[in-house]
């Protein structure tokens, strides 16, 4: 599906959707980044060419499992990350590779959230960040939304509200959890691992 709008990505509801979700997250440090940043489900690199301007000195990395995102992310990144085309639930990086890892607007479509977790726990440094931001809905309209889903092929596997991810995050491992609304339609959730 996302193949279609990797050039005009930023011109979609999608897009401008993920780009209030990327300020979200970015607003969401307490302190400048350094090290080494993954950027899980980048899309065609919004965010990994924000932290780019920003911060000169990280090392950066992206992942997606759309060829036409990661075409479009090398492109606007000019060898400045390391993009790469690949699955949430099986990393190509070695361990302990990241000081920090952005997942935004992209774990809703993840079918098996607690293994991307797990990867997540395993590429990150000890003391290492995750930064996740992704929609939801007040707890009626999310009911529905999680029926529908499974018969819609939109790749949407489930929205989650702040105290499930409090409970995949701590059963992969991290801990503190801490979490913001993104007006009623989102949340930013970080967590360390140790």
């Amino acid at each position: 599906m996302f193949n279609r709008y990797a050039d005009r990505y930023e011109e979609t509801l999608a897009g401008r959707h993920s780009g209030r979700m990327k300020n979200a997250a970015l607003a969401c440090l307490e302190q400048p980044l350094r090290g080494a940043v993954l950027d899980v489900g980048c899309g065609p690199g919004l965010l990994l060419a924000t932290l780019a301007a920003k911060y000169p000195d990280l090392i950066l990395a992206g992942l997606d499992i759309a060829p036409e995102m990661i075409r479009v992310a090398t492109r606007r990144l000019c060898g400045r990350a390391d993009i790469r085309l690949g699955d949430a639930e099986s990393l190509p990086w070695a361990g302990r590779s990241f000081d920090y890892i952005f997942c935004v607007d992209s774990f809703h479509h993840y079918p098996n959230p607690q293994r991307a977790l797990n990867e997540f726990r395993k590429v990150l440094k000890p003391n290492g960040r995750v930064i996740l931001a992704d929609p939801t809905a007040p707890l009626p309209i999310r009911r529905l939304l999680n029926l529908v889903v499974r018969f819609v092929r939109h790749g949407d596997a489930r929205m989650y509200d702040k105290s499930e991810m409090t409970n995949l995050f701590g059963a992969s491992g991290f801990e503190p959890i801490t979490s913001c609304d993104v007006g009623s339609w989102g949340f930013v959730a970080s967590a360390r691992a140790f």
